[in-house]
């Protein structure tokens, strides 16, 4: 059974896109899809067969203004991340009842009472949208607070950023990675120092970039993004051949 992990890593998961896009184009089947942060964004468009479309979602949010004071009110921040993500979300992945799809979709969050990790199935949420935005949702950047299932939630990144053990866990032999460093190191939460992935029982294959990435975390420069985005479709179409 095949897996599918996406770090965690804000605007650079434009790289990601670009592989997902390419692993579609080429009818690879993966049986789950998991991912913290923005790379939740990309495991839910797998599991609901829309991987295709992820580029056109990251190429809308290009050149976009990371602070509106327009929606002050509605995002509780002068930070309009909160209104981005949810409006690139249901702008480009349509419904988010994933529980019939094929590929199921786990979606990586900290618990803000414990700082302990939860992960959403979508096999048993009736709709992605929420806990997605809880897994992306960082502080003062996200104003809106996020609270699914009575437990308020912050950025999945902090706990588990690049989550392959739970795919392992849940019956995946062989495992796909996708990291935006060049070197194929990842940093697995907020306190520990970049390491290559590594998980026992199941055979794991990284996907990164030929070269250092220009785009950084919060960076919404339509030259670099296109460029990971271009970058990630060509790891991907590697990848298949």
């Amino acid at each position: 059974m095949l897996g599918i992990a996406f770090e965690g890593c804000a605007c650079r998961a434009a790289f990601h896109t670009g592989v997902a896009a390419a692993l579609s184009e080429g009818n690879l089947t993966v049986a789950l899809a998991s991912g913290a942060s923005s790379g939740s964004l990309c495991a839910a468009a797998m599991a609901a067969n829309k991987a295709a479309h992820l580029p056109t979602m990251w190429r809308a949010l290009a050149g976009r203004k990371v602070i509106s004071l327009r929606r002050l009110l509605w995002n509780r921040s002068p930070f309009d991340m909160s209104h981005i993500v949810r409006s690139a979300i249901t702008e480009n992945l349509g419904s988010l009842d994933l529980r019939s799809a094929s590929t199921e979709a786990l979606i990586v969050a900290t618990r803000l009472r414990n700082l302990s990790r939860i992960v959403f199935s979508s096999r048993q949420e009736p709709d992605l949208i929420e806990p997605l935005m809880g897994s992306c949702f960082f502080p003062i950047l996200y104003g809106r607070p996020v609270k699914v299932g009575g437990e308020w939630l912050l950025d999945g990144g902090a706990v588990d950023n690049l989550p392959v053990e739970i795919l392992a866990e849940r019956g995946a032999t062989e495992i796909i990675a996708v990291v935006t460093s060049s070197e194929g190191t990842v940093n697995k939460t907020l306190l520990h120092k970049r390491f290559y992935p590594m998980v026992h029982g199941a055979k794991l294959h990284i996907i990164k970039p030929s070269r250092p990435l220009a785009v950084r975390s919060w960076d919404f420069d339509v030259d670099r993004m296109n460029y990971a985005i271009d970058e990630g479709y060509q790891q991907g179409r590697a990848f298949l051949r």
